[in-house]
């Protein structure tokens, strides 16, 4: 016996009798080139709002189904929200200041374990994301250096 009942039946009947591009874009799948051609002919989006929205009726008989294509277009209505925002970068944030900072002392004279005993009394409640302190070592203040240095010699090309 079939497990899917007439309001299941007539959802999947309707998605047979469309289109391949009109069923690719009501369940959010990439289009081919030759379904991209086609959605571009004059009438195309008439069909597509057509199919949808008598695909909305159908699934509102259909709950699970409904759930499953609200939830898809939430993600892509997320993922189209963001597309012109630009990702942040992995990693810890950048430390500029303190960098900017421990340049500053050892441009006065002061040496890589000095360096961080200073930049520990100015910054005393620094911690990691688990809210453990994290003091500045002598390591940490030559990584910090090296980076500046890095980031601010101009290229030999």
């Amino acid at each position: 016996m079939d497990s899917k009942g007439p309001a299941e039946k007539r959802t999947e009947d309707f998605l047979d009798r469309q289109l391949s591009w009109v069923r690719k874009s009501l369940h959010g799948q990439p289009l081919s080139w030759e379904e991209m051609s086609a959605l571009q002919q004059p009438g195309a989006f008439e069909i597509l709002g057509k199919a949808r929205d008598e695909y909305l009726q159908l699934l509102r008989q259909c709950p699970a189904r409904l759930r499953e294509y609200r939830k898809l277009q939430r993600k892509l209505g997320a993922k189209s929200a963001l597309s012109d925002v630009p990702s942040v970068r992995s990693g810890a944030p950048r430390q500029d200041s303190i960098a900017q900072e421990a340049a500053e002392l050892q441009y006065a004279g002061m040496s890589q374990p000095k360096i961080a005993r200073a930049l520990n009394l100015s910054h005393p409640n620094r911690k990691d994301s688990k809210g453990n302190k994290r003091p500045f070592t002598a390591e940490a203040v030559r990584k910090i250096l090296a980076r500046l240095r890095r980031e601010t010699t101009p290229d030999k090309t």
